[in-house]
């Protein structure tokens, strides 16, 4: 029987998803639970199995499309089974016209096909633009029709409607010059990261950390097996210190502030494309060892590309550690959807004044990035203190 093979939802934002890469072709057999695709999300690129077993007969959404979550994307059958002549688009236009506080005229609005999705000019009528881009265009009042896709095929997306704003013009249409694709992965950090810097009024405080007793410690768990890392100490040193000052542990909503009632800490970990952000649950209420075996797992899952959407969502804090790198001191961008940052230099064996005395001793600088919509910097200054007074005496961080 012909089964339809559908664009699965990844994750409750979910609307649509790219076609990254189909790993069975046209004609192959496909076992169920074997892996058919990838898909990229607004989050990452995810391994797709199949949830049916048979012969791949038809691939219907090619790589690179962008398709809205449910449609169908290919069918799987027997030998004999025949693909039905009339192929469903991946989702027909669909006009709907409204009035809005802030349009001077009606909008049009359309999610779009592989055929229409992405024109330049209009597609019977109705201009091509992403859901994220539709929401913005709604939330600030934009005129969808005087905005100039720059997306693939004259589509517009997020970073558009932002532009328009800015400028008051549409995007200037020209020759895009040669030089290296943007994958799937690197489209979505820009538009993240764009979107955190536009949105979110950064400030940045920096400390240094005798990392002496610390490092002490990391040893003497790891004689017993157990792998310790400096951002595990790190990840449970953010979560108590989150207890005592919870607004760190909050979001910007527009007219509130949201206070998590979890600390889920986040781990950038690099890949070659780009970069992703696993994230440990309830960290505050796991000992080093465990927020290890769980940072392990999730650190090699997303070296693999096998991270599962619940496993990298729901991040309230995130630490970005470019100590391996040889990196002293840096800055980083605040994830959207929370308040700070933690970004980690390098261990290096420095001079410091003691009692009076010049000592040598290991020494990491760390920087916060905080949202000052939500952080003052007294707030941060007091978090970041606690971060320091933990790390430093390292024996609280065993509970």
């Amino acid at each position: 029987m012909i089964q339809e093979v559908i664009m699965p939802k990844l994750g409750q934002t979910m609307e649509e998803g790219t076609i990254n890469k189909w790993v069975k072709k046209e004609g192959e057999y496909v076992k169920k639970g074997e892996i058919l695709l990838e898909v990229t999300t607004d989050k990452a690129t995810l391994e797709v199995e199949s949830y049916a077993a048979g012969i791949l007969k038809k691939i219907i959404a090619k790589e690179g499309e962008v398709v809205p979550v449910t449609q169908v994307i290919a069918y799987i059958g027997d030998k004999d089974d025949v693909v039905p002549e009339v192929v469903p688009k991946v989702q027909k236009v669909a006009e709907k016209e409204e009035l809005r506080e802030g349009y001077t005229q009606p909008v049009k609005e359309a999610i779009t096909s592989p055929e229409t999705r992405g024109t330049s000019a209009w597609a019977e009528g109705i201009k091509a633009i992403s859901p994220r881009a539709r929401r913005l265009a709604r939330e600030k009042g934009v005129d969808i029709n005087k905005v100039i896709g720059t997306g693939p095929e004259g589509r517009i997306v997020e970073e558009d409607i932002l532009n328009y704003l800015k400028t008051g013009e549409g995007a200037k249409v020209t020759k895009p010059p040669k030089g290296v694709p943007l994958t799937p992965m690197r489209k979505i950090i820009a538009s993240r990261m764009s979107k955190s810097k536009t949105e979110a009024p950064h400030f940045y405080i920096t400390t240094e950390m005798d990392m002496s007793k610390c490092m002490a410690m990391r040893e003497a768990l790891n004689k017993d097996g157990t792998k310790v890392s400096y951002n595990d100490f790190f990840a449970k040193a953010v979560s108590l210190s989150i207890l005592e000052n919870k607004i760190i542990n909050s979001v910007w909503r527009g007219d509130y502030v949201e206070e998590r009632s979890e600390i889920n800490i986040g781990i950038a970990v690099a890949l070659s494309d780009g970069l992703i952000v696993p994230v440990i649950k309830d960290v505050d209420k796991k000992g080093l060892r465990d927020i290890a075996r769980d940072s392990i797992a999730l650190v090699d899952k997303a070296r693999k590309n096998k991270l599962t959407p619940d496993e990298y969502q729901g991040g309230s804090f995130t630490i970005s550690n470019l100590g391996t790198f040889d990196v002293d001191n840096f800055i980083a961008i605040i994830n959207p959807g929370e308040s700070a940052i933690l970004a980690i230099g390098k261990i290096a064996m420095r001079p410091i004044v003691i009692d009076g005395k010049i000592e040598v001793r290991p020494i990491c600088k760390v920087t916060l990035s905080c949202d000052h919509r939500v952080l003052d910097g007294a707030v941060a200054a007091k978090f970041l203190q606690k971060v320091k007074e933990l790390m430093e005496d390292a024996q609280g961080l065993e509970k």
